[in-house]
């Protein structure tokens, strides 16, 4: 085989083969974008502490990881195509190697493809966290103490708010609105099921439902104090239509201050929610062993 066309079915053969598995990525990222979306915008959360150096950390995490790999292609590229143009000039394939690249990259894009699913829903859980927590912030004008992410026995709650009229598990599910409902981006509560547009479920009630029970547990066994926890399940973004009684609080983020302030069933005393948000603070420090 001539040299130059070894040479240049070389190259081809090595971009190719990165350019297989990005392909891959961007085609899971662009099937999810023809089929749903984020129920929220993020443009209209309100700031945190340290967002804008989160931000660049985060632009800068990826600078770097993109140079490692770019220096490993510089290193690896010149060798690799040498081999593969001797290969190729000979004549004898090694089909060894052939079957090995070939799997590998069956493999690596199966993963990628696996991961980049992981990511989208990952990405989803956090924007609607974010949603939730931009949401909470009012209830601080009113006295309120709110915790994110408690870290319970193999999962976590949410979000943890401390009042005067209570204290409210918060459970926030992100469902992303699927482009074939058009705009009928509703969730009905009927026959003790959440009838999405396209689909229906009941696991996320028994969830929020459980873990005010550990909160309870938590709590009473940490402070001596026995109070009621009030669960509340959030879907961020949808709107939320209640055909029945729900057994508890069932809202989309703009609606969770208003519903939390008008609750008064539980009221509890300034030492009981001093003693109850002390032992939040223990459970919200990473280094909590409690």
């Amino acid at each position: 085989m001539d040299n130059f066309i070894a040479q240049g079915l070389s190259l081809l053969f090595v971009i190719g083969g990165i350019y297989s598995i990005l392909g891959v990525i961007f085609l899971r990222v662009w099937l999810h974008q023809k089929q749903a979306k984020l129920p929220v915008d993020r443009k209209k959360f309100t700031r945190v502490a340290a967002q804008t150096l989160n931000d660049q950390v985060n632009d800068k995490v990826f600078n770097v990881v993109g140079y490692i790999g770019l220096a490993t292609l510089i290193i690896t590229m010149p060798f690799a195509l040498k081999g593969i143009t001797e290969m190729l000039a000979s004549g004898q394939l090694n089909y060894f190697f052939i079957v090995v690249i070939i799997v590998g990259l069956i493999y690596t894009a199966r993963k990628s493809w696996f991961e980049s699913d992981q990511l989208i829903k990952l990405k989803l859980g956090r924007d609607a966290e974010l949603a939730v927590a931009s949401e909470l912030i009012e209830l601080q004008s009113h006295g309120y103490q709110i915790f994110h992410d408690i870290q319970a026995d193999g999962f976590n709650i949410d979000h943890l708010v401390i009042g005067p009229n209570g204290v409210f598990a918060i459970e926030t599910k992100g469902r992303h609105k699927r482009v074939k409902d058009d705009t009928n981006y509703k969730v009905r509560f009927e026959n003790n099921l959440l009838a999405f547009p396209s689909w229906s479920e009941n696991k996320p009630i028994e969830q929020a439902k459980i873990q005010a029970n550990w909160v309870y547990k938590w709590l009473s066994e940490a402070t001596g104090f026995q109070t009621k926890i009030t669960p509340i399940l959030c879907f961020p973004g949808w709107f939320i239509e209640l055909k029945q009684r729900p057994p508890f609080p069932i809202v989309s983020h703009r609606q969770l201050a208003k519903t939390i302030l008008s609750m008064r069933q539980n009221q509890i005393d300034g030492a009981m929610q001093k003693a109850i948000c002390y032992q939040a603070v223990q459970r919200s420090l990473n280094i909590s062993k409690v």
